[in-house]
Order: structure tokens, then sequence, then C-alpha cells
């Protein structure tokens, strides 16, 4: 059931994994590739023209791989294999990945999870280095050296009244 096709190009940026209540993972990663067209109907029946660059590539527990490009959503964020076998939805923390069914009417949920891992293949920024001084500037925070009432704060009619 492993759909590889076009993976071997695939060159993401960043990746995610999402785990299931039965400590299943499934790893996503996020790419930029060529500019896709699709088109998306409302239920009034407006076709709508949608472009994107973001691309995905699935990992299900079982070794699966499919990639998949994003399409417009009414809700989260949604991506489609190009045979739309597989669909991979993402919404907030959590995300669904679903297969068309046999008969090829509706699909099935193959893994729904929350986030567990999020990463970035960036190389390592320098540090920032420079003069030995706190950021916080003197006076301020917890180097602060003024006056502390005990008290509490005071409104502007206590601090004008002279007792």
């Amino acid at each position: 059931m492993a759909f590889a096709a076009g993976c071997a190009s695939f060159e993401a940026d960043r990746s995610s994994k999402f785990i299931d209540e039965e400590n299943y993972t499934v790893t996503v990663e996020y790419a930029k590739g060529e500019e896709r067209e699709t088109s998306f109907t409302t239920p009034t029946g407006v076709t709508l023209p949608f472009k994107s660059k973001l691309t995905v590539r699935v990992t299900l527990p079982d070794g699966t791989r499919f990639i998949a490009y994003q399409n417009m959503s009414t809700a989260g964020v949604l991506y489609k294999s190009e045979d739309g076998a597989w669909e991979y939805f993402e919404e907030g923390t959590g995300c669904a990945v679903a297969h068309v069914h046999d008969d090829g009417n509706g699909y099935y949920l193959v893994f729904q999870g929350v986030l567990c891992m999020n990463g970035r293949n960036m190389v390592k920024k320098p540090k920032i280095t420079g003069s030995s001084s706190p950021s916080t500037p003197h006076g301020f925070g917890r180097d602060s050296k003024g006056p502390r009432d005990s008290s509490g704060p005071r409104t502007v009619e206590q601090n004008d009244r002279k007792d």
C-alpha cells in the first residue's frame, strides 16, 4: 500500500511528528515546490481557483509514505495526493490522515493525532555576542534597586495627599 512517487526530489525544510492514543506516530515533512493550481467549489456552486507551492511528505506508522499538495480548505490546512487517494489535514496542534474507500466513495480515517515534536532543518545561527551588560536596562526588572512600597500601589489621589 506504499505510495512513494516523487519522494526522491522532495527537500524538506521542517518536520513535525504527531502521536495518537495508541502511541503510533506519523511524521510530516514540509517543503515548497512548484506552484500548483487547484480549484475549490463552494456549497453554492461557485468555483474558486487556488494556487500554492506548499507540499508535505507523510510517513504513516506502517511505513506507507505519500506526498500531498496544499488545497483550499474552509478550516485548517488540507493537502491531497496527486491521485486523490490520500488526504492530510492539519488544524492547530492536531492532524488527520485519510485514504479513499476502495469503492471510491468518501474517505476512511487512517490516523488522528496531536503534535508531539516540531523541528526545522536549518543551519545553526551564530550566537550573538557583545557587551557583558545585562539585556534589561538598569533600574528595570530584577536589578531594580528602587523603593518598594509594602502597602501596594497608590492611586493618584493617594500620591497627591500629604499625611
